[in-house]
């Protein structure tokens, strides 16, 4: 008995094989360095790619981040009133004490994210209501 290999099958493996790893997620934390300056040099970075970026402490008053990517981004302390994060991905940023007055968080989404201790009087959630005066960590 003789084996026969069939060839357009033996052929098209490969091909399913880089099929499959192409629809594959990617998953990935690291920022974009230059949208990093860029949001540290003007303040303005629409859109910008900061997953993961460490922003303790800075001063982002009245920064424009609106449809950033910030998703585990650490936000600690850093001061961010007036700001537009409105559309921005911040799951599982860390916003720990993070002066927020004023900032507008319409639409943005927040899965996991962490505001102990936030200033959240005056934000627009993401719902679109205001925080009332008093909403430290906790939309009110």
């Amino acid at each position: 008995m003789k084996f026969r290999f069939n060839a357009p099958l033996i052929l098209s493996i490969p091909v399913l094989v880089a099929l499959l790893i192409s629809l594959m997620p990617v998953t990935s934390s690291a920022f974009v360095p230059e949208d990093l300056e860029r949001l540290k040099e003007s303040k303005k970075c629409p859109g910008c790619d900061l997953r993961g970026a460490d922003l303790r402490g800075l001063n982002l008053n009245g920064s424009n981040l609106e449809g950033a990517n910030l998703m585990g981004a650490n936000l600690e302390g850093a001061t961010l009133e007036n700001a537009i994060l409105e559309d921005a991905s911040c799951e599982k940023a860390n916003l720990r004490n993070a002066k927020l007055h004023g900032t507008s968080l319409d639409h943005a989404t927040i899965d996991e994210a962490d505001y102990k201790g936030a200033d959240l009087q005056d934000v627009i959630w993401i719902d679109g209501r205001v925080c009332k005066k008093g909403s430290i960590g906790i939309c009110k």
